[in-house]
Parts: structure tokens; sequence; C-alpha cells
């Protein structure tokens, strides 16, 4: 019996982190919010959300100290 596929897993992971470089800066936060729950989803450590959680934060530091983002 087959209860899910590593293979849809991993590219879902793989469009998140394509999704976290071409996010537009109104959606980051919720981005966000989705991808750490794919990691407290996930077994193990997923390089590719990792990733995507560092590119999200970088983005959103950098709007909040250039003052385009409120905190």
């Amino acid at each position: 019996m087959i209860f899910g596929n590593d293979k849809d897993k991993k590219s879902n992971h793989k469009e998140l982190l394509k999704k976290a470089g071409k996010c537009s800066p109104n959606g980051l936060k919720e981005l966000l919010k989705q991808i750490d729950t794919e990691i407290s989803k996930s077994s193990g450590k997923n390089y590719d959300l990792q990733i995507a959680k560092t590119i999200i934060t970088s983005r959103l530091t950098s709007l909040r100290d250039s003052g385009k983002m409120p905190l």
C-alpha cells in the first residue's frame, strides 16, 4: 500500500523554492507560513525548503530595513 509519493513532495518543495524567488513583496509572509508548515511536516532536513525560507526572510528583512514594509 502506497501512502504518499516522495517524488510529488520533492517537486512541491522545488516549486516552493521557485516561488520564493519570484514572489511579490505582498505575498512573502503567506509563503513563509506555507514553507514553515512544510518544514514541520517533513521528516529530516529538506534543503530546498531551508533555502526558500532563507530567501524569504532575507527579502523581508531587506524590505523592512528599506522602509518599504512595516514590521
